[in-house]
């Protein structure tokens, strides 16, 4: 039997994490295990949260690093660190589901296959009509645009013709995995060191990672059409989209292509020496 674990990356926007976490609650399919990795949050995050993850079925477990800039790649690396799953299931804080979401995953995972997803984007005035109470009723038909569901099928056919091409040895490296909603399994992400730490500041982590899998003869699928992640708005954590990872990724890919695979800095070597806290929620 495979065992699945859930890792939501946390900085705090606990109003974000609570909705994610009702969301969670009311999967069709349930994770064996949740864990809650924090980048060092400023707020209250447990006191937040505690109400809703006390009753959770399947164990919940809150891991914290300290704040010392955007360090998602670590923050990625500790969740899993911590995790007991044979399939990992990455998941960003500002993200519900519909309510088969996490079932079309576990039912797609395969060995030697990671996957990936496309998004409905809510915006402003649409994630204001998504409350918590919305969530535990799972009814957002009222709320989503049928040309918002086009776009996540639009995406489903391309990633498609992708995974083909890639098949038949014509397309390289895609499609590739989109940090906010992806899943890799254990022994894959042991392989290659996990994410790479040195990737510190906005960008490039998930590109990186999504390389050295397809490099290791690892491929990506998207199974999203008919349930799909929904991305709540927020101001963006990096308004200016700037990709301070730039240089350090062209050198990268570089010698990924050569065969290196495994960064020297993974989850087998944390690149900083700070330790975090491990906190068992339920």
């Amino acid at each position: 039997m495979i065992k699945t674990s859930v890792i939501i990356t946390v900085y705090n926007r606990s109003y974000l994490l609570r909705k994610a976490l009702i969301s969670l609650r009311n999967q069709s399919v349930k994770p064996d295990e949740l864990i809650l990795s924090d980048d060092g949050s400023q707020e209250d995050i447990i006191a937040d949260i505690k109400d809703i993850v006390q009753d959770f079925e399947f164990p919940v477990r809150f891991i914290k690093q300290a704040d010392k800039g955007f360090r998602l790649a670590k923050c990625r690396n500790n969740g899993v660190r911590n995790s007991t799953g044979d399939f990992l299931i990455f998941i960003d804080q500002d993200i519900i589901h519909t309510e088969n979401l996490l079932q079309t995953f576990i039912q797609n995972r395969k060995r030697k296959r990671f996957l990936t997803s496309g998004r409905v984007f809510l915006n402003e005035e649409q994630s204001e009509k998504i409350t918590e109470q919305k969530i535990i009723d799972n009814s957002y038909s009222d709320i989503i645009e049928e040309s918002q569901v086009e776009e996540v099928a639009k995406l489903f056919r391309k990633d498609k013709i992708y995974y083909y091409l890639h098949k038949l040895h014509l397309k390289k490296a895609k499609p590739s995995i989109r940090g906010f909603y992806h899943a890799i399994n254990k022994e894959d992400f042991v392989a290659i060191n996990g994410y790479d730490e040195k990737y510190i500041g906005w960008g490039n982590e998930d590109d990186d990672i999504s390389r050295r899998l397809y490099r290791s003869g690892v491929e990506g699928f998207n199974p999203i059409l008919t349930e799909y992640p929904l991305h709540l708005y927020h101001e963006l954590f990096n308004s200016d989209n700037e990709r301070v990872n730039k240089d350090y990724h062209i050198a990268r890919k570089k010698e990924i292509k050569n065969g290196f695979v495994r960064p020297e800095f993974g989850l087998d070597n944390p690149f900083d020496e700070d330790t975090f806290e491990v906190i068992e929620l339920n």
